[in-house]
């Protein structure tokens, strides 16, 4: 297990993450690309390490479903071909109607025209004026929303800090906590700081190696094991039909082989039976115990 994640950890676009998920809860996507030859050798290499991978070829998989959206296209184009065809007969009887409408009015209208020309002006001049005043107070906003933007900034960066703050008490608590020092070095790559940013996703991949190690250590438990450390403490959470002579027979492998991996470690494990029996046993670390 430890050399299968050393090889998924250097495939490109895998995340630490990705690969934890995945193993606890296979299948999982691995790698995507044109290049056939590439996925098989990679394909041979994860075989050899105990993985079973499938090769699909989404290429076909997206031919049927463009087939599928053609013949939808074309049904729509059809649809709309015909709707247009009764609008066009429509829009040419409702432009007859209203340009007789219109003569009608406009000659109407023409008997007004040199009465209304005066107050015409006086209505423009006072447009002008009002469009004036508008540009002037138009201008304010303006200068408003520069300001708004700068205070939102500020704001935004003071809850970056302060958030990154947090996590770092976090990890202070707990150095082993994955999802604090995950969260930290998107929060310092978001701020710009790639250097910290860096030194926190090293810090990250460094606990899910050790999570991965620990699950790994646990086989006798079955697939879905749950691992958490703290700084004294590493909590097991399984899901095994065990007896109870047989749980606590492997809990104390489990402890021989921890100790000598991770000197110095509380034990605690929970497990729940299929049929709802939850047995759980904590074994203090030798070293602590002396």
């Amino acid at each position: 297990m430890p050399s299968l994640v050393k090889v998924l950890l250097k495939i490109p676009g895998l995340k630490p993450d990705d690969v934890s998920r995945g193993l606890k809860a296979p299948p999982f996507k691995v790698f995507s690309t044109d290049q056939e030859d590439y996925v098989e050798k990679l394909k041979n290499i994860l075989e050899k390490f105990g993985a079973k991978c499938a090769i699909e070829n989404t290429k076909a998989l997206r031919r049927e479903r463009d087939d599928s959206e053609d013949e939808s296209k074309r049904a729509s184009i059809e649809e709309y071909l015909r709707n247009r065809r009764s609008s066009h007969r429509k829009f040419r009887r409702n432009f007859w109607l209203t340009m007789v409408s219109l003569i009608v009015v406009f000659v109407f209208l023409s008997f007004f025209d040199f009465s209304s020309s005066k107050k015409t002006n006086t209505s423009n001049q006072q447009k002008r004026q009002v469009s004036q005043t508008t540009r002037v107070v138009s201008d304010r906003p303006s200068n408003d929303a520069k300001n708004d933007a700068k205070s939102d900034a500020s704001k935004s960066n003071a809850n970056a800090a302060k958030a990154n703050a947090e996590l770092k008490k976090e990890i202070q608590k707990n150095p082993y906590n994955a999802e604090a020092w995950k969260d930290l070095a998107e929060n310092l790559e978001n701020m710009g700081d790639e250097e910290a940013a860096q030194q926190a996703r090293e810090s990250y991949t460094k606990v899910v190696k050790m999570q991965m190690v620990l699950a790994n250590l646990a086989k006798a438990f079955g697939n879905r094991v749950r691992v958490e450390v703290t700084e004294d403490v590493v909590f097991y959470r399984t899901a095994y039909d065990f007896t109870d002579e047989q749980f606590y027979r492997e809990a104390g492998k489990l402890m021989s082989s921890m100790n000598e991996k991770f000197p110095g470690k509380d034990l605690v494990v929970e497990n729940y039976t299929s049929k709802n029996k939850f047995q759980s046993v904590k074994l203090k670390s030798p070293m602590r115990a002396k």
